[in-house]
């Protein structure tokens, strides 16, 4: 009986530091595969772009004090530097937009083409802007008799003869309703509808003249 025992306690000794020691080599491993999913994990933030910094880009343009629009918001009037701050995501679009007055818009946008770019990637260090003058349409309105009083759009431009003075386009089509009034006659009305460049490339063009005919 005594021996028996010892025997089996013998038996259950050895089984208990195998399962310690099985239990330790798991531990291990547990450990091991923690480190991996920790260092994978860090190595993709760096990649994806979680170590991207902000960066500083400055603004000229020609002619100068042109306001600057960056991603829609007023960032300051050129020459001006301007910080960007990285954007969360990947192939982020970038977009600054250049206003004067008297001159078109000009417009840039900057997008990142690969997953692991920032903004100092894709925006240069010094960004530039040339502007060019709005077009001016001129229109000679006369009438019969002249002497009449021209409106445009209800805002008095003179008597004719008179010319008229029309910026080019930005944005949205237009409408200009130019009126002949004078004592004694009828009020004449007439209407130029602008539109939009079509497909087959036609453009709209302003007529060089405008001719009233006034009757009593």
């Amino acid at each position: 009986m005594l021996g028996f025992n010892r025997k089996g306690k013998g038996k259950n000794k050895c089984h208990l530091k195998q399962g310690v020691e099985n239990h330790k080599g798991e531990d291990v491993k547990s450990a091991l595969n923690v480190c991996i999913v920790a260092i994978t994990l860090v190595l993709f933030l760096l990649i994806s772009g979680c170590g991207k910094t902000d960066h500083r880009s400055h603004l000229t343009s020609d002619p100068s004090g042109a306001i600057v629009f960056y991603n829609n918001k007023v960032v300051g009037q050129t020459p001006c530097d301007v910080i960007m701050h990285q954007r969360q995501g990947d192939y982020n679009i970038y977009t600054f937009r250049a206003v004067k007055e008297d001159y078109m818009p000009e417009r840039k946008s900057y997008k990142e083409e690969l997953y692991h770019h920032g903004v100092k990637d894709v925006i240069p260090e010094s960004v530039h802007f040339e502007l060019r003058k709005r077009e001016i349409y001129q229109i000679h309105i006369t009438s019969d008799p002249t002497g009449a009083v021209i409106a445009l759009n209800g805002e008095v431009i003179g008597e004719t003869p008179v010319n008229a003075e029309i910026k080019e386009r930005i944005g949205d089509s237009r409408v200009f309703t130019f009126v002949a009034i004078k004592e004694g006659f009828d009020q004449v009305e007439k209407e130029l509808k602008e539109f939009l460049p079509k497909k087959d490339g036609t453009v709209y063009k302003f007529p060089e003249t405008l001719h009233f005919d006034l009757e009593n």
